[in-house]
């Protein structure tokens, strides 16, 4: 019987880390700053995909 990698029986390898969860702290530091120069309120309860987007649309709004 062949010994199977352990990783290989994973489905979250190479998935990243879950969007739903809170927004990392380098994405709540980025937020802040964006939204500060867009003169915008700060939401730190965002999710990681909500701040992901909110991120882009910011960067997109202040070019």
């Amino acid at each position: 019987m062949p010994i199977q990698n352990s990783l290989s029986l994973d489905p979250t390898v190479g998935l990243g880390p879950d969007p739903e969860e809170q927004m990392t702290e380098k994405q709540a530091i980025q937020l802040r700053e964006l939204a500060s120069e867009a003169d915008e309120p700060f939401d730190g309860s965002l999710t990681r995909r909500q701040a992901q987007r909110r991120i882009a649309h910011l960067q997109e709004y202040l070019k």
